[in-house]
């Protein structure tokens, strides 16, 4: 038993001691009881404050990744509005091509139907390279992949859906069949003489002394120039060629001929660029049996189409259109292509090989069309020439075929449309949005200003309305399958914040508990301190 002392006083320093302690877990419980944290530094619990911020990394990038997801869906639906109207507008276009198709309308109410065609092409893109999402241009193809050639103006390549890695592609075309030209062939031409006598019109005849211009009244009435229009399926040109009365018969020739190709402008069909000016083209020849009076071969205007499985039809004034008299003669047929693919990039796929109808290639690329010219292996020949019937046309030959690595290449740079929909790294979905303009649709040179081209184009029409339907549908899956990652992320959410309130959240009740029973402890030891300081008072009591 300690003695009583008076410069050590023993049980003020213990009573000391333990009042300090009970002070600090006042403190302690003081602060988690007004900031609602069981851990409010690492002190507290370091394990558990590690586990916690874990948890809160992870909560809160659930919560950033539902208002991505939200955001991305967003998108979807600005896209696929956008789509949505331009359904409407190849409806439309469908509409006017079964229109124009029928037998009962004129070459100028074709003319007028292609007029609004044009328009409608043309709000086609407009849609295509306007639709935008914070600035991102959606069906333009900058969210689909970057398709390239090195000769655009003869190979493209089309994005039709998604591309998968991409690569590097080396194209080798060649005609296996070269298909037909198309031969139209004018009535025959005669002039009157003034004695009442027929004979043959030659190149030097003017058209208003053509006794057909004159029975058809083409310049009647003191008219003297009337319009000629020419189009063809290849583009949506129409081209206009002002025809006069004076004009001779071989002017018409040449300015038909113009209207199909001219290098000098840019106004005519553009048919045919690897000729001069078309000239052998359209010609005025001696065919068939001669009219009463008329020497042996009547004259008649003879126009070639300078691309195999290519239609002119041409359009204008009703008189002029009759007395002219254009008729097919042989029917044209597209030629046949054999492609091949060479992956030369890091040589994933192995060759592939296909025969073509026409001029775009499917399913030789991952999510993209090869279109290319039908008169890419294919040239007309200056001296060659094809007997039809009673008809001297040129003739098609074969090109050296595009083979091997000296082919056209195409690369293909995928750059797709990622979203986050995770907390972690490698949490994404990605989808493509393909270029929705008119020429990937295939639809830029539609043309139905006449009814052959008009029954030919709803084909084209009907491709291009399964292109939209089909990214149409590929949005509303992803934005289905968004909804339902929002539906998951929120539920994870809601858990991983349950967790992390089990280690980082006070239990009120308990904490209560703990600060009542240091509060009283705290109160006793101040009471006790006050007491141990007084037992030093005894010492004067032995001292009386």
């Amino acid at each position: 038993m300690a003695g009583l002392t008076l410069n050590t006083n023993i049980p003020a320093m213990n009573t000391r001691r333990n009042l300090l302690l009970q002070n600090k877990r006042v403190g302690k419980s003081m602060e988690k009881l007004s900031s609602g944290l069981r851990i409010n530094r690492a002190a507290d619990d370091a394990a558990g404050m590690t586990i916690a911020e874990n948890l809160r990394a992870q909560v809160i990038g659930l919560s950033r990744a539902v208002a991505n997801s939200q955001d991305a869906i967003s998108l979807m639906q600005v896209a696929e509005g956008a789509l949505g109207e331009q359904h409407n507008v190849l409806q439309r276009m469908r509409y006017l091509a079964v229109q124009s198709a029928n037998g009962t309308l004129t070459s100028r109410d074709r003319k007028a139907l292609q007029a609004e065609i044009f328009q409608l092409i043309d709000e086609l893109d407009r849609i295509a390279l306007t639709t935008t999402f914070n600035s991102i241009n959606l069906l333009n193809g900058n969210v689909g992949a970057l398709v390239s050639s090195d000769d655009p103006n003869n190979v493209v390549g089309i994005l039709v859906s998604n591309v998968g890695p991409g690569g590097t592609f080396s194209v080798a075309i060649s005609a296996t069949n070269l298909g037909k030209l198309q031969v139209q062939n004018a009535q025959t031409f005669v002039r009157v003489t003034e004695a009442g006598r027929p004979l043959d019109a030659d190149p030097t005849t003017t058209l208003q002394s053509i006794s057909r211009f004159q029975d058809y009244g083409v310049f009647a009435g003191g008219q003297d120039s009337v319009n000629l229009t020419l189009s063809s399926n290849v583009n949506n040109k129409i081209t206009t060629t002002q025809v006069f009365a004076t004009d001779t018969l071989g002017e018409l020739a040449r300015k038909i001929s113009l209207a199909i190709n001219n290098p000098d402008t840019t106004t005519d069909l553009g048919l045919a660029a690897d000729k001069s000016d078309g000239a052998p083209l359209v010609s005025i020849a001696k065919i068939g049996l001669a009219p009463a009076g008329g020497s042996i071969g009547a004259t008649s205007l003879i126009v070639t189409t300078p691309e195999s499985g290519a239609t002119l039809v041409f359009g204008g004034e009703s008189s002029l259109l009759t007395a002219l008299g254009f008729s097919e003669v042989q029917a044209p047929v597209q030629p046949i292509f054999s492609l091949a693919v060479i992956d030369i990039g890091e040589g994933k796929i192995s060759t592939k090989y296909s025969r073509v109808f026409g001029n775009r290639a499917s399913n030789l690329i991952q999510g993209v069309d090869i279109s290319f010219r039908t008169m890419l292996d294919i040239s007309i020949s200056a001296t060659a020439v094809d007997q039809v019937g009673a008809y001297r046309i040129a003739k098609l030959v074969q090109k050296n075929g595009i083979t091997g690595p000296d082919g056209f290449v195409i690369q293909v740079s995928p750059r797709p449309l990622s979203f986050q929909i995770g907390p972690n790294h490698g949490n994404f979905i990605n989808t493509q949005i393909g270029d929705m303009t008119a020429a990937s649709l295939g639809i830029q040179g539609l043309n139905i200003s006449g009814q052959l081209l008009a029954q030919e184009s709803i084909k084209p029409i009907d491709t291009a309305l399964d292109l939209v339907s089909a990214q149409r549908s590929t949005l509303g899956a992803v934005q289905n399958r968004l909804e339902s990652t929002i539906a998951n992320l929120s539920v994870a959410e809601e858990n991983m914040e349950a967790s992390e309130s089990q280690i980082r959240d006070l239990d009120f009740s308990d904490e209560v508990i703990e600060f009542t029973s240091a509060q009283i402890l705290t109160a006793s030891g101040t009471s006790f301190l006050a007491q141990a300081n007084a037992l030093s008072n005894n010492v004067l009591t032995l001292l009386q």
